[in-house]
């Protein structure tokens, strides 16, 4: 999954950057009706910065998606039009002979504030219920699903929530056929005053842990969202980028305060707000020095430094970091890596091309390594990646193919792809055949000796074999047939 997820990152970043984004913000307001939806949308085209911060969590929203439809961690919510039900039911039955277990420390009333302002409790399985549908709508939420949260809250008999929820959205005129209609506005006209009221749950420790984060991360307040990540990396992120992005947006709203037709916040409302909720603005890469702070000590992942330094466009970081990955790293990781050059070569970032050129070697003799049987299935895609190395490289390197290919029936196929890679197959071939004379002067001493002296034969026929069996190398490259002929007079004599 991280390895997917890695280059889903890479994919939209590099999309971004070659998608032309206008840079005036006043060639964007044409309207003569500006909504803070219309001003908001028209600066995230126009600044680069923050159309990453939402870029970055636009993926983790959909890699968090992706991984809660395999993984389905997440409770049921079961369907209620009806909420605290077994709280209901007790306070019905009231003072009967059939309550036995009437617990006078349960609320009396059934309204949302009811716990809050009696200071009782809930039934505690309409408790449990609430723990798993709050744990449920933040996991909608973090998830990108905001309408499904929604949806989720009024499906499970509570709308008062949802409403909650809601109070975030942007107020926007909706379109109009008749331009004499009245104006249809949707969102929240007093997004501000609700901003200021969302504070109080979110700050408030006595509320569950996932419905706090879940309005902390709408209204931008960090603290109450941290218990909920649980020191995930990904979730860090993520609630770091929302309350940036958000800060961000209602420094901007403030700032154009008189620009939008839609904002009826007050002055006394806006100063009441900005007392309540400082979030210090930081850049990308002190929002990674803050998640480390908070990893307890944890280290990234290799793919999670990989992302962070694409993040922050830190290409040479990751070539360097590579060369110490190759002695640690799994097979699986270095694939990864070997196809990551090649990707940031196809689009003109690769700064470090002789660390490139170390990684796809490494993978390459990863791959040549794994054969066995003294066979080979798929040689073209051995010859393409070998062709990627530099020439002098790709001699050595696919002559250590041939070596390790025994068998006739797959030799033929092996010639094939390297010439259509492109590369020097004759002389790998003749590479080839060296190394196995070398082995066997290597064992004794002298390639005459071990011809002359029967015993020595019988010792080792294997290499002797492996000698004559290098020839046909040339002998199937068709304008090497005479140096084939040749060599072998010359191994006979």
């Amino acid at each position: 999954a991280e390895e997917a997820n890695t280059w889903k990152l890479l994919h939209c970043l590099y999309a971004d950057s070659i998608t032309e984004h206008p840079q005036s913000l006043d060639s964007l307001l044409t309207d003569t009706t500006l909504s803070q939806q219309i001003l908001v949308s028209a600066l995230f085209r126009t600044e680069s910065e923050l159309r990453l911060l939402q870029l970055l969590v636009d993926w983790l929203e959909a890699t968090a998606a992706y991984q809660e439809d395999v993984t389905k961690t997440s409770a049921p919510v079961i369907g209620n039009n009806i909420h605290w039900g077994n709280t209901l039911h007790q306070l019905l039955i009231g003072t009967s002979l059939f309550n036995k277990e009437k617990n006078k420390a349960m609320v009396t009333c059934i309204d949302p504030d009811a716990p809050r302002r009696q200071k009782k409790t809930i039934h505690t399985d309409d408790l449990k219920d609430d723990n798993d549908l709050c744990k449920r709508i933040f996991t909608e939420v973090r998830c990108g699903k905001f309408k499904e949260a929604v949806s989720l809250c009024i499906s499970a008999g509570q709308a008062w929530r949802g409403a909650v929820l809601q109070g975030w959205i942007l107020p926007h005129y909706l379109p109009r056929e008749d331009s004499n209609a009245p104006l249809e506005i949707s969102g929240n006209l007093s997004r501000d005053l609700w901003k200021w009221c969302a504070l109080g749950i979110a700050k408030n420790v006595s509320e569950n842990i996932h419905y706090r984060a879940t309005i902390g991360i709408l209204s931008g307040h960090l603290a109450s969202i941290l218990p909920a990540c649980q020191g995930s990396w990904e979730d860090l992120l993520w609630a770091h980028l929302r309350v940036q992005i958000e800060a961000r947006v209602d420094k901007f709203l403030h700032e154009h305060h008189a620009t939008a037709d839609s904002n009826t916040t007050s002055a006394e409302v806006l100063e009441l707000l900005q007392s309540e909720l400082q979030v210090e603005e930081l850049s990308l890469q002190q929002v990674f020095s803050a998640i480390k702070a908070l990893m307890d000590g944890k280290k990234e992942s290799h793919y999670q430094s990989c992302q962070r330094q694409l993040m922050l466009g830190h290409i040479t970081a990751i070539m360097q970091d590579s060369l110490q990955w190759l002695d640690s790293g799994e097979e699986r990781f270095i694939r990864f890596l070997a196809h990551l050059v090649l990707v940031l070569r196809q689009i003109g970032k690769d700064p470090q091309h002789d660390i490139g050129d170390t990684i796809l070697e490494k993978y390459v003799t990863q791959l040549i390594h794994g054969l066995s049987d003294g066979s080979v299935e798929c040689p073209e895609l051995i010859a393409y990646y070998t062709s990627t190395v530099p020439g002098a490289r790709q001699i050595i390197i696919f002559a250590e193919l041939m070596d390790h290919i025994h068998k006739s029936e797959y030799r033929q196929g092996v010639v094939k792809a390297g010439l259509s890679a492109g590369m020097d197959v004759a002389a790998s071939a003749r590479v080839a055949i060296k190394k196995a004379i070398t082995d066997i002067q290597q064992g004794y001493g002298n390639l005459d000796l071990t011809f002359t002296q029967t015993t020595a034969i019988e010792k080792d026929k294997t290499l002797i074999a492996k000698v004559i069996s290098s020839l046909e190398w040339l002998s199937l490259i068709s304008n090497q047939l005479q140096e084939a002929l040749w060599l072998g007079n010359t191994m006979i004599r």
